[in-house]
């Protein structure tokens, strides 16, 4: 087995540069316990011979592919979906890698499987998933009315697809080596176009959330607790069970989209507001302005497409005049600091971060920004 991987790694070399780069940043290991073929986690990828010896090696080429794949998009070193459990994120990965690549012959799952809508976010689609599965302490039966098909589905491969994601914990230095990889690579080969593009604009959410908004009143970060239904853990049995919570603040999301921003800090800026899904958001209102309101946005899942109206010039009384004429709770502003400091209204209670594109603007602007709200820059972690 060690012979055909070694064989396909050098044929990666040439062909697949950034699937070849992920997979030498992982040991390769035999693990004959585990009940999936291959799976990846805590810097490894797992192979069980009992499966990829009866594999041709097209197949084999597929499943670490899958997993190089995975890595690429982070799921197994990032935040996992709040009260998910590892079958849920394990499916929801699948549902996500299976979306946006194109496999040929390989089996993997995709959303209409479950009849999932497609185009939706890694989070989305665990989250979906976990709302299939049978409540904590019950097992659906095929026919017994508590479940549907996709519920039976999800049960026939729950040893498997849990298996598929025991390795998985939060990283932040894998994660940090993976943005590198993801950075500096030029030639995609496979994974050219739109997907190279979503893996190029993961690298850009340099803002921790819960940060930013640790700068709102308490009495702003209301949250709605929701009852889940998610099983106990085998290992913690009932400690991560029973509720998750949702953000309920009304929350503005204002882009500078004026002739000083670069597309370079234009697509950095909706990397931020993309990553604000990964944090509980449900939605997030988004308005572009230069020096008027050009585009207002609600958006429900991570955008892949932007289409950018404006390119003027800078006034930041648009979006705090408009922030505060629909009465948000907190008012974000991503921008490069260049205009005159605006006028706050007496009668405005909507809080304020200003989120600086660099440390030059930031250095410029900071002073007079501090005069209404938190200034943080994209650099925040």
């Amino acid at each position: 087995m060690k012979d055909r991987i070694t064989a396909l790694l050098e044929r990666w070399f040439i062909s697949e540069p950034a699937i070849f780069q992920v997979i030498c940043t992982h040991d390769i290991k035999e693990n004959r316990s585990m009940p999936c073929p291959v799976r990846s986690g805590k810097k490894t990828i797992e192979y069980n011979p009992t499966y990829t010896d009866e594999m041709s090696d097209a197949a084999l080429d597929q499943a670490l592919r899958t997993e190089a794949i995975r890595i690429l998009l982070k799921h197994p070193y990032q935040r996992k979906p709040d009260a998910c459990s590892q079958q849920a994120i394990a499916v929801g990965s699948n549902l996500t890698i299976g979306d946006n690549y194109q496999f040929g012959n390989f089996n993997i799952e995709r959303p209409a499987d479950y009849e999932l809508a497609e185009g939706q976010a890694y989070e989305w689609y665990s989250r979906r998933i976990q709302e299939l599965l049978p409540p904590s302490g019950e097992q659906s039966q095929p026919g017994d009315g508590k479940s549907d098909w996709r519920s039976d589905k999800l049960g026939e491969s729950a040893e498997q697809q849990t298996a598929l994601s025991e390795l998985w914990e939060e990283d932040e230095l894998t994660l940090a080596l993976i943005d590198g990889i993801i950075e500096s690579t030029k030639d995609w080969g496979s994974l050219a176009g739109s997907f190279a593009e979503m893996l190029q604009a993961s690298t850009r959410s340099r803002i921790n959330w819960r940060n930013v908004l640790s700068g709102f009143r308490a009495s702003i970060l209301s949250s709605v607790r929701k009852l889940t239904r998610m099983r106990p853990n085998r290992r913690t049995g009932f400690e991560n069970m029973g509720s998750i919570r949702r953000f309920n603040t009304k929350l503005l999301v204002a882009v500078d989209v004026s002739g000083s921003i670069s597309s370079e800090d234009l697509s950095y800026f909706y990397g931020v507001i993309n990553s604000a899904f990964r944090y509980g958001f449900s939605q997030v209102d988004v308005i572009q302005f230069d020096c008027g309101v050009r585009v207002v946005q609600s958006l429900k899942k991570v955008m892949r497409d932007i289409a950018v109206v404006g390119r003027g010039g800078t006034s930041f009384q648009e979006p705090i005049n408009y922030a505060n004429e629909h009465e948000y709770d907190g008012l974000v502003i991503l921008t490069d600091g260049y205009a005159p400091e605006p006028l706050i209204p007496d009668n405005m209670r909507c809080r304020i971060v200003w989120v600086c594109s660099n440390r030059q603007s930031y250095e410029h602007a900071h002073g007079w920004m501090e005069h209404s709200g938190r200034v943080c820059t994209m650099e925040l972690k």
